[in-house]
């Protein structure tokens, strides 16, 4: 379903333009989905997504670039599940776009080996292998690990704190878990966005970027155990960047990288 996510990133925002195309993007209002568009996407998926200004005049390649950017951030926070056909009808009704820039968003993704093409022509978002998963949380270890060193001495520390007050909230047991679980997600972006960022160079966060996405194609949700877990990583990696620490900042971030390898290692074991 589409994720909770959307709620905070809301469809349309420039933050998301800015990060995948590096230019600007249009902000527009989606079409009211008629009956059987919202009995073809979960429920969720409806509330998550919220209105914007109507399109004016701006080119179909703007839009197509724009619901490219929509759909690898839903990739990103679990909003197109595995394994589940991809209904273009209510996909497009829910973006507020026509189906044809959103199937040349669609066959972009289907060429960079995110979806893959059913008989009958219908895609899906494209299961990886185990192997392919280890070795995307290799390179993630290597590459991430590098960008947190570069990171420590050029971060804004107050984005920093403000990361590590999330952080602290996720512990809330007053809180449900459910909520919890979500917002720790969007914790987890935004603290590997900031570092990319800070690192400096526009090739690695692209590349991080992408890592993530393919690392999604595997994954399967976080257990409930590993919340307060994954949130002594997250302070650990802040602490260290607080600190201008390159050295700790990497072992941090490759102990985060090596918990989440050994996790899933786990939960396969036990299958």
């Amino acid at each position: 379903m589409f994720g909770p996510f959307v709620r905070r990133c809301r469809i349309g925002l420039a933050p998301i333009a800015e990060w995948s195309t590096g230019g600007i993007m249009i902000v527009y209002r989606p079409a009211k989905p008629t009956r059987s568009d919202r009995a073809a996407l979960p429920r969720s998926a409806m509330d998550h997504l919220a209105p914007h200004a109507a399109p004016t005049s701006s080119p179909r390649r703007n839009v197509a670039d724009s619901a490219y950017a929509h759909l690898h951030e839903l990739l990103l926070t679990h909003g197109l599940p595995l394994d589940q056909p991809i209904s273009e009808r209510a996909v497009a009704a829910a973006l507020g776009i026509s189906r044809t820039p959103l199937r040349e968003a669609l066959r972009r993704m289907e060429g960079e080996g995110l979806l893959e093409r059913l008989p009958g022509g219908v895609l899906r978002v494209r299961r990886i292998s185990v192997e392919e998963f280890l070795e995307i949380l290799h390179l993630r270890r290597l590459i991430e690990g590098e960008a947190a060193a570069l990171a420590a001495a050029r971060i804004d520390p107050a984005l920093l704190r403000a990361l590590d007050e999330r952080v602290a909230a996720l512990l809330d047991v007053g809180r449900p878990l459910a909520d919890r679980q979500a917002e720790r997600l969007e914790v987890d972006i935004a603290l590997h966005r900031a570092i990319a960022a800070a690192a400096g160079s526009g090739n690695l966060t692209r590349l991080l970027e992408d890592l993530r996405r393919r690392m999604l194609l595997f994954a399967t949700p976080p257990q409930p155990g590993r919340l307060e877990e994954a949130c002594a990583q997250y302070r650990r990696v802040i602490a260290a960047l607080l600190a201008g620490d390159a050295e700790a900042a990497r072992a941090a971030m490759a102990a985060h990288v090596d918990s989440l390898r050994t996790v899933i290692l786990q939960r396969l074991a036990a299958l």
